[in-house]
């Protein structure tokens, strides 16, 4: 098929990640590109009549399947994204419309590019460098707990016959980044800790466009279906500069630092609370927040680079758009 006739799906096309995803798309192929967007989200302008948006629910798999259909490949980003909410509502959304959408690609015999996270490592961040082979730990909270089950269902879609590749970004910043940005610019404001032991744990920092790049590459390369791929830039970053630099950006002062111990002891004590009592709001300490933040992380990238891949936005540069994006913000 030529590649002017082939029409892609992005489901999660509106998020941090799906919208560098799609533009990169629209910047780089003649793809169609279609987008699965819940009924009230709201869509770039930007795109205009260059993609097309099906209104729909990822737990709903006559919505899946209705976006699904004559499409090439499968862009499968959406989720349930951060800390928050129940072990339930994070099974239902992203494991669940995880299945519907390897449903539909069996159906439809298209190619998915499945977005996971570092966070399905678990606790094995905590024991070294978890390349794409190591064995996964104990999930740290529902978010991860439900990327491993996404990466099961990717798995069992391998055995039967399908073609994916699963990709897992590190901590992915830039402009309108949820944890990294906009969490940590309230924290910042209010005062409070951002620091855990000190920071000198490397952040294992990816930049969402880099992190973009490379699912675009994986989806035109098919030595990259049937594996999985760590991704993140490299960067001879601790959390004490990137949130030293992000309090500079925002003329706020430097973070402050807790003790380790003293970081899970709070989580120990207020996260089971907001669990059970407050499961819509973010807890203000996660174990899993803790996991991906108190530790030396160390993700290789060897396999992504042996594609080809390499990031192409550099710390210095991501750090300029992030102070415009502040500016904008009023952060």
């Amino acid at each position: 098929m030529n590649e002017r006739e082939l029409t892609v799906l992005v489901t999660g096309g509106c998020g941090f990640l799906g919208q560098a995803l799609v533009s990169q798309i629209l910047a780089r192929t003649a793809w169609a590109v279609r987008v699965l967007a819940l009924p009230n989200e709201r869509v770039p302008e930007a795109w205009g009549a260059r993609v097309q948006i099906l209104r729909g629910d990822i737990t709903n798999p006559g919505d899946v399947g209705r976006a699904a259909a004559g499409c090439s490949h499968i862009f499968h980003l959406a989720a349930l994204v951060g800390d928050a909410g129940s072990y339930a509502a994070h099974d239902r959304v992203t494991v669940g419309g995880t299945a519907h959408v390897f449903e539909a690609a069996l159906r439809h015999r298209s190619i998915v590019v499945l977005t996971t996270s570092i966070c399905s490592y678990g606790d094995a961040i905590q024991r070294g460098a978890c390349a794409e082979e190591a064995l996964p730990g104990k999930p740290q909270g529902p978010y991860g707990k439900a990327k491993q089950g996404q990466e099961r269902l990717a798995w069992r879609f391998k055995a039967q016959g399908g073609r994916v590749c699963i990709v897992r970004p590190a901590n992915i910043v830039g402009p309108g980044s949820g944890p990294w940005l906009l969490d940590a610019a309230h924290a910042l404001r209010q005062g409070l800790p951002a620091l855990i032991g000190g920071g000198h744990g490397h952040a294992a920092l990816t930049v969402v466009d880099n992190v973009a790049d490379f699912m675009l590459l994986a989806a035109q390369t098919p030595a990259a279906y049937g594996q999985a791929f760590n991704i993140e830039d490299d960067l001879p970053v601790t959390w004490q500069r990137y949130f030293n630099d992000l309090a500079t950006l925002m003329k706020a002062p430097l973070p402050r630092s807790i003790p380790r111990w003293a970081a899970y002891l709070g989580a120990s004590v207020v996260e089971p609370l907001f669990r059970r009592f407050f499961q819509r709001q973010r807890p203000p300490v996660t174990r899993e927040a803790l996991n991906l933040i108190a530790w030396d992380s160390h993700f290789p990238t060897a396999k992504a680079r042996a594609l080809g891949w390499a990031p192409k936005v550099s710390y210095e540069q991501m750090l300029q758009a992030l102070g415009q994006d502040i500016q904008a913000r009023g952060l």
